[in-house]
């Protein structure tokens, strides 16, 4: 029998595709109570940092550019389309800049190199960048571990820097501006545009997408132009960012809202194999990762409700539950996610260039 091609394939994308992988995995678990409990220390530490409402409900608590600095479209576009296999094996020197580790060491090298009058943000800049020149942005701590896929980071940079050269007029405010500043339609630009932001497997007869470095990278977009109230997103159907790093399902693991079949912890306790992108157990911790943060998220809505009286503003659209909840679960992450806590958790390690 001749295989089907992959348009063949119906199509389901973000969170419905995450709906249907959590309903049909066979290693990976979503556990209700772990969510209850979750989402509970998630209002509590909102309700005793509420002086701080607007910044952990409104903002991304990472590095950002300044928001009137001009180039920062174009700054966000490149660390997303970088953001990607941040992680070594586990047991293996993980890559660090001022002592941070995955995501937030990319975020703080990119800074460096613009500080340093480096226009990492340029395509003119990167689409002739040499791999020293890269390896310079983007060294280490020691001097010595080397951030991974060094090869692949240079290539999609001048791929993408291509890309916005020929059809884009060099920015990638272009890209947004031709997308009517509509965020499912520049999830499909860079779906269809950029190879490296083509996330997509077959699951189950189902081809599957969950656009994890598209959907920050847009939440990142219409955080950064909101206040120009140009950027239109449906809040509701917003995608969490915490997949920002794939170290997120092992807070999901800590807090007990994800488990893992026996199979896949002794898997991944005991090898340091990497997961291939698009395998089942890969989509199945993908999928049942976003579709929890999901539900926590719902449930954080749920126990808002309780302190309406004493908080009105948590009637108001200023109350964004997606950033409240990533906010909390980064922090968590980072600071747990070190080498020796990697060495005791069943971290999976996964090579790919789409997130």
């Amino acid at each position: 029998m001749a295989e089907a091609n992959s348009s063949d394939y119906d199509v389901v994308e973000s969170l419905l595709a995450a709906k249907i992988v959590a309903e049909k995995a066979q290693d990976v678990h979503i556990n209700q109570e772990g969510i209850k409990k979750l989402a509970e220390d998630v209002m509590m530490f909102l309700m005793d940092n509420f002086e701080d409402f607007y910044t952990l409900t409104n903002k991304y608590v990472h590095l950002y550019p300044e928001e009137t600095d001009s180039r920062m479209a174009d700054w966000l576009f490149v660390r997303h389309t970088l953001n990607f296999s941040l992680w070594n094996p586990k047991g293996t020197k993980q890559w660090t800049v001022s002592g941070t580790e995955g995501y937030v060491a990319l975020c703080i090298a990119i800074k460096r190199a613009i500080d340093e009058k480096t226009p990492i943000w340029d395509p003119n800049y990167y689409t002739r960048m040499t791999q020293s020149e890269l390896e310079h942005i983007f060294r280490s701590d020691d001097g010595e571990t080397s951030i991974p896929l060094i090869h692949e980071r240079l290539r999609i940079l001048r791929e993408v820097g291509k890309v916005l050269l020929n059809k884009y007029q060099g920015s990638f405010v272009e890209c947004i501006r031709s997308s009517e500043y509509d965020v499912d339609k520049l999830v499909k630009l860079l779906f269809n545009e950029f190879e490296s932001y083509r996330d997509e497997a077959i699951f189950e007869g189902v081809k599957v997408r969950f656009h994890t470095k598209a959907r920050s990278l847009v939440s990142d977009i219409w955080v950064t132009f909101k206040e120009q109230a140009k950027f239109k997103i449906d809040t509701k159907k917003m995608t969490s960012m915490i997949f920002i790093d794939y170290c997120a399902p092992l807070a999901l693991l800590h807090f007990d809202v994800l488990r893992y079949s026996d199979m896949l912890v002794n898997r991944f306790k005991n090898s340091n194999e990497p997961l291939d992108h698009g395998s089942r157990e890969e989509i199945e911790i993908r999928g049942c990762s976003l579709f929890a943060v999901k539900k926590i998220c719902n449930e954080v809505q749920r126990i808002s409700k309780r302190y309406i009286e004493e908080k009105p503003i948590l009637k108001t659209k200023a109350f964004n539950v997606p950033i409240l909840v990533d906010n909390y679960l980064l922090g968590f992450l980072a600071d747990k996610t070190d080498e020796e806590y990697i060495k005791q958790e069943p971290f999976h390690y996964i090579r790919t260039v789409h997130y």
